[in-house]
């Protein structure tokens, strides 16, 4: 299919869901009010005054110049009203602090990720420095904006890795996927444990979540094991994929299978992505807490996990449109227990939620901008004739098939 097309088609797909996602948020605060538990609600369209969360609450009817209070709640004549934020409203009402240590967070996130990065490419041999890793990972970061999903940075990156170590193409290559594949690999398992703690709640995100887990182990196990390697006849298998996508694979099996005898460094990698997972999940709990989302600390570390490896799938620049889909319909579900239950409390929580995804996003976006100026700073940038000449590269390396030294160069 023509890579124009799929663009396309990639376009229309994001801008349904971000229509689906925006059609129910309210763009306007209202006053919602039922005569009783049972009555229809009426709604009518305000603009708060200061804080949404102030009590009593102070607004003015649209049209109308003139402020007013009222008390949430059950009222006197057995009515009941309660306040429906509209979607900026609770941006405007952000807490200054708290978005700082939420934003703080990721910068640490981001540091703790080059390092694990650094541990990984030094396994194969490279001379590559802490520094180097650290500027590679932002160029990565800075190009996830514009690059498919939330790892779509990571194929800048190996570029950069590959032009940094032209005798080591292939480990440094693989030393970027196993990274990533470690970093899912830490949030599945950090969502894992968490959910634990509340299966009653979570049984089917516990069901789904515990079976990426299986997944990762399950490849990681035939990946390292030589009598499994043998039992499935992987080489075989490989020798009758496609002659292009069998090359790759068979390379990226070799140089993996490298790490076979550094478990320690995979387990100490693996344990790291969970700690940095730890921070980068208390990073969104702050920013949620900054604009008033109300969703209790542990009901984060089950949810964010699953957004955020679905939000991995290549579809759109950062995950834009998938993640808010995920936000408001996850927070909706399962965050409305937490105003009341109902109708009225699932919409709120939708609006909190997707509120909170756009702030993340924009966040991020912004934190980008630091690896765009390493990029700018970089004195030896991959080009496009880098494209092309590795495109090259890789068809000479297909027609001349021969093994690959797990150190370096040719076998």
């Amino acid at each position: 299919m023509n890579k124009h097309v799929v663009t396309l088609i990639k376009l229309l797909v994001v801008a349904l869901l971000m229509w689906l996602v925006f059609r129910t948020i309210p763009f306007e605060d209202q006053l919602v009010r039922k005569a009783d538990p049972t009555a229809k609600e009426t709604i009518e369209t305000v603009d708060i005054v200061g804080s949404w969360k102030q009590t009593p609450l102070r607004y003015r009817v649209v049209g109308d110049a003139v402020e007013r209070e009222i008390r949430l709640g059950p009222q006197q004549d057995g009515s009941v009203i309660a306040i429906q934020p509209a979607f900026q409203t609770y941006w405007r009402n952000l807490d200054p602090w708290l978005f700082a240590l939420g934003a703080a967070c990721y910068f640490v996130t981001a540091l703790i990720a080059g390092v694990r990065w650094w541990w990984l490419l030094r396994v194969t041999g490279t001379d590559v420095s802490l520094w180097e890793a650290l500027r590679f990972t932002w160029i990565g970061i800075f190009f996830n904006t514009a690059m498919p999903g939330s790892t779509g940075g990571d194929v800048v990156k190996a570029l950069y890795i590959m032009k940094r170590c032209p005798g080591h193409r292939v480990q440094v290559m693989v030393s970027v996927i196993v990274d990533r594949v470690l970093g899912l690999g830490s949030l599945a398992l950090l969502g894992a444990i968490v959910v634990l703690f509340a299966l009653d709640r979570f049984a089917t995100i516990a069901i789904g979540i515990w079976g990426v887990i299986l997944g990762v182990g399950l490849l990681g196990t035939v990946a390292f094991s030589k009598r499994l390697r043998s039992l499935v006849r992987l080489n075989a298998l490989l020798q009758r994929l496609p002659p292009r996508l069998g090359h790759v694979l068979r390379l990226i099996d070799q140089a993996v299978f490298a790490y076979r005898s550094h478990k320690w460094v995979i387990v100490g990698s693996l344990l790291t992505g969970v700690g940095n997972h730890i921070v980068s999940v208390l990073g969104v709990y702050l920013l949620g807490e900054a604009i008033g989302v109300g969703l209790p600390p542990l009901e984060y570390f089950v949810l964010i996990p699953i957004i955020n490896i679905v939000s991995a799938v290549p579809l759109m620049p950062n995950g834009w449109g998938i993640g808010e889909w995920l936000y408001g319909g996850l927070f909706a579900k399962y965050g409305a227990v937490h105003l009341g239950g109902g109708a009225m409390a699932e919409a709120a929580m939708s609006t909190r939620g997707v509120a909170l995804s756009l702030l993340y996003r924009i966040h991020l976006t912004c934190w980008s901008l630091l690896g765009g100026v390493v990029v700018l700073l970089e004195k030896d940038r991959v080009t496009k004739a880098d494209l092309d000449r590795e495109a090259a590269r890789e068809d000479d390396d297909e027609d001349d098939d021969t093994p690959v030294d797990p150190h370096g160069g040719r076998g």
